[in-house]
């Protein structure tokens, strides 16, 4: 009775996130975007979502994810018909950052729940299921939404998008249980959380397994949510049928890896070291696939996209780590932050790649492309490497790094 809701909400919040890939011809269409105009567009809701993250971590920690999520969906409920009507790009940019704002507590929301009613150590396997559940919002998003837009306007699906999230919401707030341990705001004043969230930042957990998670996660959401539709186009010369295709593959490999590798996770990775190892060596082979997408951007029909789905369980695990080396009393303060951060790096990515596309696409998209995912590359390896050379003092001394950040929350 928790865990479905709280997936489903996450569910709505990837469709949203992902769906441009598929409407980019549509809305270029029917509104004349540049590429920059579009991740532009497709940042917006990045934006919102990074820039609302620190202080919904805070209210998570505070009120529980069931009032916060079922608050902000409210919004969320709004901009989907407002983006439904939109006539112009100011109206549908800002349509989709209040989409964000609506939307911005899902995916926190469910690993705060999931860290309120489940012990430490299942966390890495029921993050997965929650993750690969919650990647069917990707699925949809990609051949389901291109046969559906077949039949009806792109403007239909979000009314009957703002629809869904209502009665979501709906339902969360009458049948969704309370921990018991959910809501503190009688116990705690607003400065101790916030010095809380700033002891997070302080830690040494944070600074040593944070970047490689965020900075792989912004890679995948730069390019799921709108350029891998557009690298299949433009460098691999796939048709809009076949780059759909490609990416229903994407979308279904992500969902079997992220629950495969926590299956592996809760198995063999029940100490924080067996974890940390596993959380490197799945982002390294998550780079690797883009290497090889450099040198081989047809990508063997698919296979190097779906293997690049899989291992984005490598930043998601991530996640889990961090829960286990920060104080539980800040634990949603940690995801909100690590949030904050990857969709950060989600925005920037989207909208930089945009930007090289437009200089240097009108002569050579190809290489503007390639260019483009060979700095991504660069900047993973060097996070990749700090976190293999600064971790090795980390994992052992967990205890101390608790008690820490407990200390500074209190």
């Amino acid at each position: 009775m928790v865990l479905m809701p709280f997936t489903f909400a996450y569910l709505v919040s990837e469709l949203v996130r992902n769906v441009n890939g598929v409407l980019a011809p549509y809305l270029r269409h029917d509104f004349a975007l540049t590429a920059f105009e579009l991740g532009l567009l497709t940042a917006a809701f990045l934006a919102a979502l990074a820039g609302s993250q620190l202080i919904v971590g805070v209210l998570l920690d505070r009120y529980g994810p069931k009032r916060v999520v079922v608050a902000t969906m409210g919004v969320a409920v709004i901009a989907s018909g407002w983006f439904a009507v939109a006539d112009g790009l100011l109206q549908l940019v800002l349509a989709r950052f209040l989409m964000g704002i609506g939307l911005c507590a899902c995916w926190t929301g469910a690993y705060k729940a999931n860290a309120l009613w489940w012990s430490a150590c299942r966390l890495p396997l029921i993050n997965a299921v929650t993750i690969s559940l919650a990647s069917l919002g990707s699925l949809i998003a990609t051949w389901p939404t291109e046969a559906a837009l077949s039949v009806a306007s792109w403007r239909w699906l979000f009314a009957a998008l703002a629809i869904v999230i209502a009665m979501l919401a709906v339902f969360m707030l009458l049948a969704v249980p309370r921990h018991p341990q959910e809501a503190r705001e009688g116990e705690t004043a607003w400065r101790d959380q916030i010095d809380g969230l700033l002891g997070v930042v302080r830690g040494r957990a944070f600074r040593i397994v944070a970047p490689l998670s965020f900075i792989a996660q912004g890679v995948w959401i730069a390019y799921q949510g709108l350029w891998a539709g557009e690298w299949l186009r433009q460098v691999a010369g796939r048709s809009d049928t076949k780059a759909a295709a490609v990416l229903t593959g994407l979308a279904l490999s992500i969902i079997v890896g992220q629950l495969c590798f926590g299956i592996v996770a809760d198995r063999l990775a029940q100490r924080d070291r067996s974890l940390f190892r596993l959380t490197t060596v799945l982002c390294a082979a998550f780079i690797a696939t883009q290497v090889f997408l450099l040198v081989y951007p047809q990508g063997c029909y698919g296979m190097v996209w779906a293997a690049w789905g899989a291992l984005t369980a490598g930043p998601i695990l991530g996640y889990a780590l961090l829960t286990r080396l920060v104080s539980p009393a800040v634990s949603g303060s940690a995801i909100a932050l690590l949030n904050f951060c990857g969709v950060v790096c989600g925005a920037l990515f989207q909208g930089g790649i945009g930007l090289i596309v437009d200089l240097m696409g009108e002569t050579a998209p190809a290489t503007a492309h390639r260019l483009s995912l060979f700095g991504l590359v660069v900047l993973q390896l060097a996070a990749l490497s700090w976190m293999v050379w600064a971790g090795r003092t980390l994992i052992g001394n967990d205890a101390s790094v608790k008690t820490v950040t407990a200390t500074t929350e209190s």
